[in-house]
């Protein structure tokens, strides 16, 4: 039955490179023309505030006319990484004969694992900006079932007194028991499974008759993050692993000089 699915037509085309080459070159051409789009509508200028699920589903769905290519080019590369991981299964079926092309099959299961937790992220995830807190105060992210707490807030200024950066203090916490306390700033936000705060800008302003500082904080979860993070670092290897594999073969005649 196995041997009859290998060598049937559908295999062949579901593992056949000239497939790859027309999915990854049909969502390349949607994606290069439809982002022309983005400038001059609207439409697009929130796409960058939620998740992409959340976005095709609340706002894409109201303008098809101009996003349709958005929704079209993800179904196009998820039929890539079907392409992809039929490639991988029948590589581990015939891996006796083939193990010398592990680095290039690395880099397909990278794609693969990457391609599954931006679908996860894309379902599961949520974003959300311009979150105040008062200093001293705490944020509810009730999808986690933790809290932020604003704890400090300290311009860093330049020799010239312009502040350059923040430094906020959170701290982060779960049924009233401390997870993790950072002192955040530009490109050091707070970080804990998925979850990403980062302070955008802090002011000052009245609350019960009084001044007070305050942080707006961008909340970012992304519970496939760990999954992509493992597929990049299969893809690096796949291609460190494929360099070295070319070289050899180089330098025994079996592949041509490079020019």
């Amino acid at each position: 039955m196995l041997n009859m699915l290998l060598e049937s037509r559908i295999w062949k085309l579901l593992c056949s490179l000239k497939m790859t080459i027309v999915l990854a070159s049909v969502a390349a051409f949607l994606t290069i023309g439809g982002s022309v789009l983005i400038p001059f509508n609207p439409v697009f200028s929130t796409l960058d505030t939620m998740s992409l699920g959340q976005w095709i589903t609340d706002v894409a769905s109201q303008s098809f006319a101009v996003s349709w290519w958005i929704p079209v080019s993800g179904v196009l590369v998820v039929l890539l990484g079907i392409n992809t991981l039929c490639c991988f299964i029948d590589w581990l079926l015939h891996i006796r004969a083939r193990w010398r092309k592990t680095g290039e099959y690395l880099i397909h299961l990278g794609f693969i694992l990457i391609l599954i937790a931006f679908l996860w992220g894309s379902q599961s995830g949520f974003r959300s900006e311009k979150n105040g807190v008062l200093l001293g105060q705490a944020l509810q992210i009730k999808e986690l079932n933790v809290s932020v707490t604003l704890e400090g807030v300290k311009p860093l200024p330049n020799a010239q007194g312009i502040p350059m950066d923040t430094l906020t203090t959170l701290a982060l916490y779960q049924e009233g028991q401390l997870i993790k306390r950072v002192q955040a700033r530009a490109n050091h936000p707070l970080i804990w499974n998925g979850l990403l705060v980062i302070p955008s800008s802090y002011g000052r302003t009245m609350w019960n008759g009084r001044a007070a500082t305050y942080s707006l904080l961008t909340i970012n979860y992304d519970p496939g993050a760990g999954l992509a993070f493992v597929g990049s670092m299969l893809m690096g290897a796949g291609v460190l692993l494929a360099l070295v594999s070319f070289y050899r073969k180089r330098s025994r005649g079996d592949r041509p000089d490079v020019v």
